[in-house]
């Protein structure tokens, strides 16, 4: 089998949006960094709730603006679009208010926290005419690119059994610890969770079990699923141990791998389904790498918005929903707390 090319979209061939910025953390530093590196992509303003931090990322990055509130930034005339990269808990008021304010909206993954609530935002962003998307990035790197369409063109016959891991040992990372910042399973576990989507779309059963500190917070969970094909899934998220972050997928008549780990540039491989295989690989050798890669969803961002498009046509609003609603089940199932 001969692997097809990755289709990478021209930065220069998509508008130049001008974004604002709201929740000038670590995620937004590396985010920023990347679109002023890698695209033709213009961040004109951020705003911070925490007095000076707003400030101290413009002058980090160069941008023009700096506001006082979220409201005031949203409502600049010169902005095309916000990308929101406050705490999980957070998000949906943001984007609500962004969406109000008729601006197009990229929201850090998790979208939000509850099913329902991403329901309501994505509807509420359609009614008003704007496009919005989650960032789950790995959807728009160049692996996957080639993933989809493998599975498009079908040579690689059903899938049969998934397997994927994400464990690091986050225990020193306060974020994933505190109240509304998103927690092992949504901030770590939504990468295997949408690369199961991926391969077999949505599952007909969800059993997890789990390790949940005194405190209720999730440490690490097991994850097995069912699908109405026969498929099957079965995924393991740890923010207290350390593991290769590997995916991979036996199908019909191939075996498929992300190279570890899966979720940044890599690479894939498609083999055969001997006990000794022969395989082909392909590798990503391109500048873009590590996290830099959130440059690609801000590219294909603006190819959507030139496109008209109210929605990602490669991780739609039901495929956002129905992530966040199987985490949702899993964090019930293990008895963590909910946010």
């Amino acid at each position: 089998m001969t692997l097809p090319a990755p289709i990478i979209i021209d930065p220069h061939s998509v508008t130049s949006l001008r974004w604002g910025v709201i929740g000038p953390g670590d995620i937004a530093d590396t985010w920023v960094g990347s679109v002023q590196k890698h695209t033709a992509q213009r961040v004109h303003a951020v705003a911070s709730r925490t007095p000076g931090k707003a400030e101290a990322f413009a002058a980090k990055f160069g941008i023009a603006h700096v506001e006082a509130s979220y409201g005031a930034l949203v409502a600049r005339e010169d902005i095309d679009a916000i990308y929101i990269s406050s705490y999980p808990i957070d998000h949906f008021d943001h984007a609500m208010l962004a969406i109000t304010a008729h601006k197009h909206v990229l929201i850090e993954k998790p979208i939000t926290l509850q099913a329902d609530q991403a329901k309501e935002l994505l509807a509420a962003a359609k009614a008003e005419g704007v496009f919005s998307m989650e960032a789950m990035w790995t959807r728009y790197l160049p692996q996957s690119s080639i993933l989809q369409q493998l599975l498009a063109e079908g040579s690689l016959g059903e899938p049969e059994l998934f397997l994927a891991q994400f464990c690091t040992d986050n225990s020193g990372f306060e974020r994933l610890w505190t109240h509304g910042g998103g927690g092992i399973l949504r901030d770590m576990g939504v990468y295997p969770f949408a690369m199961a989507q991926q391969f077999l779309g949505n599952p007909t059963a969800v059993h997890a079990q789990g390790r949940v500190r005194a405190d209720g917070r999730e440490e690490e969970i097991t994850v097995a699923m069912e699908y109405a094909s026969g498929a099957r899934a079965h995924l393991v998220v740890s923010g207290i141990a350390s593991l290769p972050q590997v995916a991979g997928c036996s199908m019909e008549k191939a075996q498929v791998h992300l190279n570890a780990p899966f979720f940044v540039p890599s690479g894939i491989t498609v083999a055969s389904k001997d006990f000794y295989p022969t395989e082909e690989t392909w590798l990503d050798t391109t500048p873009v790498q590590g996290h830099e890669a959130l440059s690609y969803q801000a590219t294909a961002f603006a190819h959507f918005v030139d496109q008209g498009l109210s929605e990602s046509p490669v991780h739609t609003h039901a495929d956002t929903v129905a992530t966040i609603a199987v985490m949702e089940d899993v964090m019930k199932q293990i008895g963590a707390i909910d946010a």
